[in-house]
């Protein structure tokens, strides 16, 4: 009876975590990706650096390129001097042919656009401009159609748009102020002065407080008022003037972290100061939660990898890839390249890091600090990578052209294998992996399943997928396997996808090792697989057993790993810990 209740429980966790996103959602809507500004794409890049095609603007393109819901690549071009200046903003096919291109108001101070566009659910484009103006463009298929522009101030608008729950657009400026308009006619809400220019773009945090950094040192969280911006902290990273501008765009951690990086640059008529640390993160209550010290400054915006390291580039010609332990940054790995990075790294779904240089280069760096691969262009590279669905990435380069570099190969990949840590001697399992389809098509596949057992094979078995649909992810349940009845194995479990397509070797296999240690390996009621009925399991339980319906937000019912999702991986909890009739009085519990 106990199984049959597990099967159940498997099978509405499936049915619940591959929910389909809506069709008509962008794989990359805004500067770096997501409200909280992550730069981490569902989908994976390419394999190799293949061009499949460039379109060249008529100056640098300092701008990141967003999608829009039909595919449309928008970006802007201008602000890097080049022999003649473009001041326009593009919409391009994904063919690479140009669909329309927009010109701002030009003047004799500055032009260009070096904003990244916000695209609105809508589909309304919303980009600043060097002309001094936030723009709301329409795409009317064959031209940029003005739904309205405001002129925000007396000098450039350098800072990218983000767009709250409500519509709202909220974006910096160079006159000092962080300002919030309205979507519909782009008429002021409110704006705050800050102490100097704002050249950050703002992200949004879970509870729609908006953060943004400031070259007057400070990190700033607003609330909308509605009719005012009530700042509800301000974070220093030091003082007038002494260097810590806060030039970079926040990203915001799982656990609500801000992470920013300080830059001694980019004052007009201010020399450089040098600075002692260069990178911040910042508790959600604005307290410093740790600071690490870089070779340079920073003006690279963070993201954020899939297990929670933080990635970001500096002006000493390294991407950094940081864990947060919480009461300190540590360094994982540096990745030199040939020149200052001040774009901003992007992570795909295998975890692989896409940073462009002022070397003109840009690279793909494995996980581990490792070069997968890298490409020369004719210019240094400030626009940080896109990614579309169907795995295609696109980055802009001082020499004014947008690359796109893909294969257009199908990617699926292995996302976790789910049996237990430690295993019964002479018990039964059935191994579960959870297989991700990465690409834009619906694909059909085979998984197969090994495990060894001091280089021998023990157990061998395969399973089809058949018309996995875009960006889901679905359970693989292998044949029953019988562990080895003497205690103390060890085993290794391999899990691998078999696409004669798949290009992308890189997310095919998994490999997990777990122990039989002894027939007591597994104990009833022990939550914290910590092999005894203590105190701490209680946590668990209290977390994840209900008995009046769904718990209260932000935990999910039947989320016992509290990933934020009910997801494959919550089966492992509930195979091994929840019992149809309670917790049973002994220390060895048949599975």
């Amino acid at each position: 009876m106990r199984g049959q209740i597990t099967v159940i429980l498997a099978v509405i966790l499936f049915t619940i975590g591959a929910l389909p996103v809506r069709a008509g959602d962008s794989p990359w809507p805004m500067f770096r990706h997501d409200l909280k500004h992550t730069g981490r794409s569902p989908h994976t890049g390419p394999a190799t650096p293949e061009l499949k095609w460039s379109f060249q603007a008529d100056d640098g393109i300092v701008s990141s390129p967003s999608i829009g819901h039909n595919g449309t690549i928008y970006v802007g071009a201008g602000g890097y001097h080049l022999a003649s200046s473009d001041s326009s903003f593009y919409a391009i096919n994904a063919d690479g042919s140009l669909k329309w291109k927009f010109h701002v108001i030009y003047n004799d101070f500055t032009n260009g656009v070096f904003s990244s566009p916000a695209i609105a659910p809508d589909g309304t484009i919303y980009f600043g401009s060097g002309d001094k103006h936030i723009y709301a463009i329409e795409d009317s298929v064959s031209y940029g159609k003005l739904k309205w522009s405001t002129l925000l101030g007396f000098f450039p608008v350098y800072s990218s748009p983000v767009i709250g729950g409500d519509g709202t657009i909220y974006i910096g400026t160079l006159d000092f102020t962080m300002n919030a308009l309205r979507p519909d006619d782009g008429v002021r809400k409110w704006y705050y002065t800050t102490g100097w220019c704002i050249f950050s773009s703002p992200a949004i945090r879970d509870d729609g407080s908006i953060c943004v950094g400031s070259k007057d040192h400070n990190l700033y969280v607003f609330e909308d008022s509605v009719t005012y911006g009530k700042v509800r902290w301000s974070y220093p990273a030091g003082v007038f003037y002494d260097g810590h501008l806060l030039d970079s765009s926040p990203a915001i951690g799982p656990d609500g972290t801000i992470y920013i990086g300080a830059d001694p640059y980019g004052a007009s008529g201010q020399t450089p100061v040098p600075i002692d640390t260069a990178f911040y993160a910042v508790n959600p209550d604005g307290s410093l939660k740790w600071k690490f010290v870089m070779d340079d400054g920073v003006e690279s915006s963070p993201g954020i990898g899939p297990d929670g390291t933080v990635y970001v580039g500096s002006y000493d010609s390294c991407l950094y890839a940081i864990r947060d332990l919480g009461t300190e940054g540590e360094l994982l790995w540096k990745f030199k390249t040939g020149g200052p990075i001040d774009a901003s790294p992007t992570i795909d779904a295998a975890g692989i890091i896409y940073i462009g240089s002022r070397d003109s280069n840009m690279y793909a760096i494995n996980p581990d600090g490792t070069e997968r691969w890298s490409l020369p262009t004719g210019g240094g590279i400030e626009s940080s990578v896109t990614i579309d669905a169907d795995g295609t990435i696109y980055f802009g380069s001082f020499d004014g052209k947008l690359y796109a570099l893909g294969t257009d190969s199908p990617d699926v990949g292995v996302e976790s294998i789910n049996v237990p840590e430690q295993v019964l001697a002479g018990a039964t399992y059935s191994p579960v992996a959870k297989i991700r389809n990465y690409r834009a098509i619906p694909q059909s596949f085979e998984v197969g399943c090994l495990i060894e057992r001091d280089a021998s094979i023990v157990y061998s078995d395969t399973t089809e997928i058949a018309n996995l649909e875009s960006g889901i992810s679905t359970p693989a349940v292998f044949s029953p396997w019988v562990v080895d009845p003497d205690g103390g194995m060890e085993y290794e479990i391999t899990v691998y996808t078999i696409h004669a397509e798949d290009d992308n070797q890189i997310n095919d296999t998994l490999v997990a090792v777990t122990v039989s240690d002894s027939e007591s390996a597994f104990v009833c009621g022990d939550a914290n697989s910590s092999l005894s009925v203590d105190i701490d399991d209680i946590v668990y339980l209290i977390s994840f057993i209900f008995s009046g319906g769904p718990p209260p937000a932000p935990v999910e019912s039947g989320d016992p790993d509290c990933s934020g999702g009910v997801d494959i991986d919550d089966v492992v909890y509930l195979i091994n810990y929840v019992f149809a009739s309670g917790p049973e009085p002994c220390l060895d519990c048949p599975q």
